[in-house]
């Protein structure tokens, strides 16, 4: 296992940025917000890769993606050595989900179906919901529960 930098530690971002050279990788887990309990996010946390790519030309401070080494640690919070395992890349491919959903269409087998007929069955419910709002809305209720 190799070394890991965090924020919480003392004298970590000070070794972090004597430890980094031109050329070395480090690796940043991150967890999508925007994902929640969404079952349409391919993974609920990926690992991406980051290069050092040399010092700053009047500052002298070593650049990862554009940012000094502190301010990509600060930003990131944690960042490792070595490449994280059992955690998928960004570009890795998500779960199989021809099985879910609605209409699944099964492993090994092609849709045959009319998109036309798809998209006028959800602009239908699309409508149902606008006029069920509006009669909620006229009958006095206030909100939905969400907002």
């Amino acid at each position: 296992m190799g070394k890991t930098w965090t924020t919480t530690r003392r004298g970590d971002v000070k070794d972090f940025v004597r430890w980094l050279r031109k050329g070395a990788t480090v690796y940043v887990i991150t967890t999508p917000q925007y994902a929640g309990n969404s079952r349409l996010w391919n993974h609920p946390q990926y690992w991406t890769a980051h290069t050092c790519t040399g010092q700053h030309p009047l500052i002298g401070s070593m650049q990862i993606d554009g940012k000094g080494a502190e301010d990509f640690l600060r930003w990131h919070g944690t960042v490792y050595e070595d490449q994280p395992r059992h955690i998928p890349h960004v570009s890795d491919p998500g779960r199989d989900c021809r099985d879910e959903g609605l209409y699944p269409i099964g492993r090994g087998q092609e849709y045959k179906g009319n998109f036309h007929d798809s998209i006028g069955a959800m602009e239908e419910l699309g409508n149902e919901a606008r006029d069920r709002y509006k009669t909620d809305r006229s009958s006095g209720r206030r909100s939905w529960g969400f907002r």
